[in-house]
């Protein structure tokens, strides 16, 4: 067993956390040994969340209680305890939290344990939308433009906008908060025990993509930018780290509380933390001219572009773009959907409605699952003309290209003869379209995406939608093998971050799974299909009016 070492990596989604063990190095290198899962019980309720009013919040002790379970979930699988060497994370983003000074949420102190604004703010959160447009209205008044790197545009998703909405709301929060942190980079905190600004080891690819963070003009923006939008987050900036690392590197070592609680050595890595869809992208095996779509709840479309080919060119309407975010040497790209599993999962509860009033609670589970897989098959024989229900996604608002979170969803060509399952395809068919138009404004701008691969929930679970992304790109799309790519690219990280691989590519040739099934196009629907796209981009610009 000496020859063995094992690496852990964790993926904190929207709904559960995820934890799987791999055999990094040894006989048996990139073997996948253990995997455990916990839900967030708080964010199961619904605590804390009005979808009114786009405001999701979730409680620290549904990660610090899910995080445990997986751990000690998977490390009692584990061959050998003593030859786990790495544990890292990976997290939603921008998921901030307001802190004390010792970095703990302010909802786990005194006077503010039932407040949603001192919890986490989940990344699809939108209730920031007015200061988001406070901000990009102040954006052209300086000589750089500080959203850069989320496509020009800043959105109510990431971090500046979210907590100026909170503080302007409370003045006991102003108070009491000291700082903020990222999610990402408060699981390493808590299993390394930092408990302070100064010494936190804040992920680079968080802080470019989301706080506004960039070499270019030297950090976070100048103090007169805060000034001008609200003095109120001035403190809050003189506090932030004034560094960030890559997240092949360590945050730390396990401190004793979590070794105890573990049964690790305290010599255990913890890795830096990273984004999601980041971390999903490389354990899907990203490359350049690959673009990895990671289909959940949202769609995460992401390329990598080598330094010497994009040469810190800017793609405008991109949400994110950071150097070295997925892969070192390379600019990271993050597109599409604000709403994809979402959008389904909004359609079954319309339906499902009827079911879920009237229905016994434990009949209600089977026939709402049974309502998605009959709209599913009933979608897919579906043969639509030019004319027929035609859908648009924004039921979130539109990521990409070109950020604009008010945009709402829409349904035309109804007539007394739609039946359901025509406008599941075309809500199916939207997703589609959206996917095209980001493909093609990527390729136009000198993002090359020679490949497709999907990961991800829906990925699995609608071959329907697999095959429709296939039709209307004209592109074969290929389903990765891999069931838990985010937990996966994290234990990547890990790997590397232990010495066990020289670089990430090296480690991804080990221990990312192959391709599980492919879809092709469909010749024979391209002609409809490029009409209705048509159709499809014209009536998302007649929303925008």
């Amino acid at each position: 067993m000496e020859d063995r070492k094992y690496t852990i990596g964790m993926d904190l989604g929207t709904d559960s956390a995820r934890a799987v063990l791999y055999e990094a190095a040894g006989p048996q290198a990139g073997r996948e040994i253990s995997v455990c899962t916990s839900p967030y019980p708080r964010w199961s309720e619904g605590l804390y969340c009005d979808p009114a009013e786009a405001r999701f919040r979730q409680h620290p002790l549904d990660y610090l209680e899910a995080v445990e379970t997986v751990l000690k979930g998977v490390i009692s699988d584990c061959p050998d305890k003593d030859a786990i060497v790495a544990i890292a994370a990976d997290t939603t983003g921008s998921t901030p939290c307001l802190t004390d000074a010792s970095l703990t949420p302010l909802c786990l102190t005194p006077g503010h344990e039932d407040d949603p604004d001192a919890m986490f703010i989940l990344w699809k959160d939108h209730t920031g939308e007015a200061e988001s447009q406070e901000i990009n209205a102040l954006l052209p008044n300086f000589p750089v433009n500080y959203a850069d790197h989320s496509g020009k545009l800043y959105g109510p998703e990431n971090f500046w906008s979210k907590m100026l909405h909170v503080l302007r709301r409370s003045p006991r929060l102003r108070e009491d908060a000291f700082s903020a942190i990222e999610l990402c980079d408060y699981i390493p905190a808590v299993l390394t025990g930092c408990t302070g600004v100064d010494s936190l080891k804040m992920g680079h690819s968080v802080a470019q993509g989301k706080w506004m963070w960039s070499e270019r003009w030297g950090g976070f923006p100048p103090e007169a930018f805060f000034n001008a939008l609200d003095p109120v987050l001035v403190p809050f900036l003189k506090r932030l780290p004034k560094r960030n690392y890559p997240c092949q590197e360590a945050a730390g070592t396990l401190c004793p509380e979590w070794a105890d609680k573990l049964g690790l050595s305290g010599k255990v890595f913890v890795g830096v933390g990273n984004i999601d869809s980041y971390s999903g992208a490389l354990g899907a095996g990203a490359a350049p001219g690959r673009m990895v779509m990671n289909l959940g709840t949202s769609a995460c479309f992401m390329n990598v572009v080598p330094d010497e080919v994009i040469l810190g060119r800017i793609v405008p309407g991109v949400f994110g773009q950071v150097n070295g975010m997925i892969l070192p040497g390379c600019d990271g790209f993050e597109t599409g959907l604000s709403a994809y599993g979402d959008a389904f999962a909004w359609f079954k509860r319309l339906l499902g409605w009827p079911l879920e009033k009237f229905l016994p609670e434990k009949e209600r589970a089977a026939a709402m699952d049974k309502l998605l897989s009959v709209l599913n098959d009933e979608a897919a024989k579906v043969v639509p003309d030019v004319d027929s229900p035609l859908a648009t996604d924004h039921l979130n608002g539109r990521r990409t290209p070109f950020l604009n979170s008010s945009l709402s969803a829409s349904f035309s060509g109804l007539k007394l003869s739609t039946t359901a399952p025509e406008l599941y395809y075309a809500l199916v068919e939207s997703t589609a379209f959206a996917t095209k138009v980001i493909i093609d404004h990527m390729e136009s701008n000198g993002v090359p995406v020679e490949e497709l691969v999907a990961v991800g929930g829906v990925s699995r679970k609608s071959p329907f939608a697999m095959q429709m992304l296939a039709d209307v790109t004209g592109r074969r799309i290929n389903v990765s093998a891999a069931m838990n790519a985010g937990a996966t690219g994290a234990a990547v990280n890990g790997a590397v971050m232990a010495g066990l691989y020289p670089d990430v590519v090296s480690a991804q040739k080990e221990m990312c799974p192959p391709v599980l099934n492919s879809f092709e196009p469909d010749p024979s629907k391209e002609r409809i299909l490029a009409q209705r796209c048509i159709r499809y981009v014209e009536t998302v610009k007649f929303n925008e009016r």
